[in-house]
């Protein structure tokens, strides 16, 4: 911080400490009031901190900086602090305070900063570049052109292109900046020399004979020259480069190696106009040693077998540094989870030169736990803070615990309100004091959709869609309710919905919601037709009928969140009235489903209920975990009803991360392998039926897929539907790569499942796209149908079918 601005600083705190009246002015009569108490709002907690008068400068910024002092008692110590901070800043002119009550009763106060901006960058000019675009080279800057005039950024920017340059192979680029101020604002212009460039010509290798160069090579980022490389040379990544070969040897147990020298030696090639480098990297490489075991001092809390069981490296097997690390850090993580933040951790080699063996002793420092002194919510404009603080099962004065930490994000990004969620813990104001801030960037929770849907397949040579248009806000003005209405139109379909739901209700985690819809379908059915012999053909012919129906329901759960898993029970009662149009002089439906309503109004009405355990780390697209629900359905509620019979759905997934390799800094390839088994089954009440269009079907969309042609051929009371997935992530959050194979069966009775066989099944296999953004939940199928006969021969379509199918979340 400059002289000036400590002068400043410390001139405000003396103002404000001994002429507080007259430092904070007050804008509105009652605050006039308010302020002939003298002293009113020392010792009031203060609830917010605003700006006036911001131009360049962003709300979102100041708030990181301000926000850590809600919830704190107002002096003259803290207030000097905060003014501190915010002249440090160096974004501001001037700066008039102003405190106002926070309630009727001035226990709390609102402090309201006006401030007068610094000149902004009008413009900012890149001279002397011709080797790489002045968009690329701005773009690397932290000065961007309208932002505030930050002197001591112009340093950092010359850094900036001077790197950026280094990672190009200009070695030996300088930078120069100059700064005018006019009536519009600061101009910034960097005059750049470029100089010849450097690429690496050869990288040798000296001292090495247990291990080739060839293989060292490969552990390096630096590379040499060539079609696929450009061979630039980065000082920082030379260093990089020492520390990965001294890694890759203590991993083979090498642990006294040394890199003793790494001569440059450099060569002018006039015929490219470049500098190349030869790279000579000299090696001591020492012994092997093998690993002789650990021993645990000082450690009271958790005994020494649970201490040894998180060492992974066994006693007797080549020392790998990165095992044994990883085994240091599950130790402290162990502590760290439980509370305990502030222990200390002391690693104490001993080697023996003669055996070739290395032992330790892990010395720990045990100190109590440390409790949560703050939850510091920062990033969020709309949603508001009680929203997220109420999925984090920590608050201030609870215990710090890592595992509720982590139960929070993944509660946070389960919302998905949020594109980011970022933890940090930072020391509190006393020892054993932590402050948890968790960072979000909001992502939109409100889209308008239009499109095509799946519509039902009343006749299999039917195309299965419809238009649609959708609005949902899954966060109506930063609440954490959701709305939504829906139409879907079509020659044979049209729809009007309306839902709301919550997922809380009086700061507890009970959902509810409530929905409506009125629709319209043209629909079609079996009908009994009698031939000329007398017999009745209830398989062959079909008629057509308009279906009217408006249904609600209504919804109520509760949430816990355990730190294994999130445990939800739930349950509802959905209704309906319908209305099945046809001439029944004409038509005699062989489904009693239809023909139960026709020209009258009927009721159709369900109870259920349902639990469910989560163990995923992201519902919407997991990498890891698995999920498991049953649920329960009595249709049939009143005696003017028909149908009468339960439902159960049991429903199981598992993802595996197969493969994460890194690729670059922001992605890695990904493998994730998913399996799903859900089974359904349906049990009338004695003396009662189940109508042919209630039954369980195989629709082709979402279990064995590419199976549509059998929506009405193949029905019954038992389902049994199993999905393998290898999902490949090609854009993290936005789409993916997948490989599935499908295999479902249907069985007219549940008991028939007990005899069923390989040549029951309807299989499918094939590759498809997935996007993975949650207000576009598509899936682009290639799906190729087959089936085992009765001696188990594989029996393939000759046809691939394409499927459009959507991501339905399982809750």
């Amino acid at each position: 911080m400059s002289i000036r601005v400590r002068i400043a600083a410390l001139f405000v705190s003396l103002f404000c400490l001994f002429t507080p009246v007259k430092f904070f002015a007050q804008e509105s009569a009652a605050a006039t009031e308010a302020a002939s108490d003298d002293t009113w709002y020392y010792g009031a907690v203060i609830k917010s901190v605003s700006f006036k008068g911001l131009k360049s400068v962003s709300s979102k910024e100041l708030d990181g900086v301000v926000s850590s002092y809600y919830g704190k008692k107002f002096s003259d110590e803290l207030f000097g602090d905060m003014m501190d901070r915010i002249y440090a800043m160096d974004l501001f002119e001037d700066i008039n305070p102003q405190a106002l009550p926070g309630d009727v009763k001035r226990s709390t106060v609102s402090i309201i900063f006006s401030v007068k901006e610094k000149p902004s960058v009008a413009k900012i000019r890149i001279l002397g570049n011709k080797q790489i675009r002045t968009t690329e080279i701005k773009e690397a800057l932290s000065s961007k052109e309208k932002d505030i005039y930050v002197p001591s950024k112009i340093s950092v920017d010359e850094r900036a292109i001077r790197d950026h340059y280094l990672e190009k192979g200009f070695t030996n680029a300088t930078v120069r900046s100059s700064v005018k101020e006019t009536d519009k604002g600061v101009e910034i212009t960097y005059t750049i020399n470029e100089g010849r460039s450097t690429v690496i010509a050869h990288i040798n290798f000296s001292g090495n004979k247990v291990i080739s160069s060839k293989t060292l090579k490969k552990k390096l980022k630096l590379k040499e020259v060539g079609i696929l490389n450009k061979g630039a040379f980065q000082e920082s990544m030379l260093e990089a480069d020492k520390q990965a070969i001294l890694s890759y040897y203590a991993n083979e147990g090498y642990i006294d190696v040394s890199i003793v020298d790494v001569p440059l030696s450099t060569e002018f090639n006039e015929k490219k106009n470049r500098d190349e480098l030869t790279i000579t990297f000299v090696i001591t490489e020492g012994s092997q040693y093998t690993y002789e075991g650990i021993s645990f001092v000082g450690n009271h809390i958790f005994d020494d077998e649970e201490l040894q069981s998180k060492i992974k490296l066994r006693k007797g097997s080549i020392f790998n540094q990165t095992k044994f690390s990883e085994g240091c850090m599950a130790v402290a993580d162990l502590y760290y989870e439980n509370g305990y933040t502030a222990n200390h951790f002391q690693q104490m080699p001993q080697k023996d030169p003669e055996k070739k063996t290395i032992f330790f002793q892990f010395i720990i420092t045990e100190n109590v736990r440390s409790h949560v002194e703050n939850v510091i919510i920062k990033g969020n404009t709309k949603t508001k803070d009680h929203v997220i603080r109420r999925e984090i099962p920590i608050e201030s004065g609870d215990i710090f615990s890592k595992a509720k930490v982590t139960s929070g994000l993944r509660n946070l990004y389960n919302l998905q309100y949020f594109s980011a969620v970022v933890p940090d813990v930072v020391p509190g104001s006393e020892e054993n004091l932590v402050d948890l801030i968790v960072s979000v960037e909001e992502q939109s929770t409100t889209s308008i959709e239009f499109g095509v849907t799946f519509s039902g397949v009343s006749d299999p040579d039917s195309l299965p869609f419809a238009l649609f248009v959708k609005w949902q806000d899954s966060n109506v003005r930063g609440t954490g309710r959701s709305l939504s209405a829906n139409s879907t139109i079509s020659t044979s379909n049209q729809t009007l919905g309306l839902s709301y739901g919550s997922n809380w209700f009086n700061d507890l985690p009970i959902s509810t919601s409530i929905s409506t819809e009125i629709s319209h379908a043209s629909l079609a059915s079996l009908r009994n037709k009698v031939d000329r012999n007398g017999l009745i053909d209830d398989d062959s012919y079909y008629m057509n009928y308009e279906q009217w129906k408006w249904s609600s329901g209504f919804s109520l759960g509760r949430r816990w969140t355990p730190d294994f898993a999130i445990i939800s029970w739930s349950g509802g009662i959905n209704g309906s009235l319908k209305n099945n149009v046809y001439d029944e002089d004409i038509w005699t439906p062989v489904d009693s489903a239809v023909s139960d309503y026709a020209n009258t109004w009927g009721w159709q009405n369900s109870v259920w209920t349902a639990v469910s355990i989560d163990d995923r780390d992201i519902n919407y697209d997991p990498s890891k975990g698995w999920f498991a629900s049953q649920r329960f359905t009595w249709y049939g509620l009143t005696p003017l009803e028909t149908e009468f019979f339960l439902r159960t759905d049991t429903k199981l997934e598992k993802y595996f991360t197969l493969l994460k390799l890194p690729i670059t800094e922001t992605w890695d390839f990904k493998l994730i392998f998913m399996a799903y088994s859900g089974l359904s089954l349906q049990f009338p009440k004695p003396g009662s039926g189940i109508g042919d269009s209630s039954r369980l079907y195989i629709d082709g969309m979402f279990n064995a897929r590419g199976w549509t042609s059998i929506y009405n051929k193949v029905r019954g009371k038992a389902m049994w539907s199993n999905i393998l997935e290898l999902r490949m992530p090609l854009i993290p959050g936005i789409l993916a790569v997948d490989f599935f194979g499908d295999a479902a069966v249907i069985t007219k009775e549940p008991d028939q499942l007990q005899d069923i066989s390989l040549s029951d099944f309807y299989c499918s296999t094939g590759p498809g796209l997935r996007f993975t953004i949650p207000q576009f939940p598509l899936r682009l199928l290639f799906a190729n149908t087959f089936r085992f006969d009765e001696d188990k021969n594989l029996e393939w379509d000759k046809n691939w079918k394409f499927v459009l199918s959507f991501n339905i979340t399982n809750k």
